[in-house]
């Protein structure tokens, strides 16, 4: 027994020290992002949905309000009798979001997200952005700007939102064909304006 701790001990060690350091992050962020369909029942998507991006650093704009709401505390108290108005209408995440396509299904039945904003956002890869097609008949305004995972492939993903009419790309370093994959998208989502920028 004595000696299987100490298997287990230079293990975890190992695999927390130098570039290991990352698997454990790895960990984290799957871990915070991981779906808990219980408490979607009991709260409901939006509120639900809410929790896994700020509890990720992101921020959401509840339909109805200017202001974003960014922290986690801010939240409504779900003894309230008015959790139905709660509904998110836009979704940002930034540089210190660790949001991850293992959550996206949080997105299944917020039938008012319109817009979502990814800036820098290093967790937002090719399988994210293909998942957002659960969002693909109410996402009109979609934005993504240095997110350093993102290539050609996940990009054309995008041609799944159907109802996008604002498609802006900026600062995506890793698209191989910038030129083809920006047609291909106006080819297959010709009612929508798509802008892209390589500042």
């Amino acid at each position: 027994m004595k000696m299987l701790k100490t298997l287990q001990y230079n293990f975890l060690k190992i695999n927390t020290i130098g570039t290991n350091k990352r698997c454990l992050w790895q960990w984290v962020d799957d871990t915070f992002n991981s779906l808990d369909e219980d408490r979607i029942k009991e709260i409901g998507p939006n509120l639900a949905c809410a929790e896994w991006l700020m509890k990720n650093g992101a921020q959401v704009r509840w339909k109805g309000c200017k202001e974003f709401v960014s922290h986690y505390n801010c939240l409504p108290n779900i003894t309230s009798c008015n959790l139905g108005q709660f509904l998110i209408e836009q979704v940002y995440a930034g540089k210190e979001a660790s949001i991850s396509h293992i959550g996206f299904n949080y997105f299944k039945n917020c039938k008012n997200i319109s817009e979502v904003e990814f800036v820098g956002c290093n967790t937002i890869d090719n399988k994210a952005l293909s998942k957002l097609n659960i969002l693909k008949d109410y996402l009109t305004n979609l934005k993504i700007n240095g997110c350093i995972n993102v290539s050609d492939q996940g990009i054309m993903s995008l041609e799944q939102l159907q109802a996008l009419k604002y498609l802006e790309l900026k600062n995506l370093q890793f698209l191989s064909e910038p030129e083809a994959t920006i047609d291909h998208l106006k080819r297959k989502l010709p009612e929508c304006n798509v802008q892209y920028y390589n500042e």
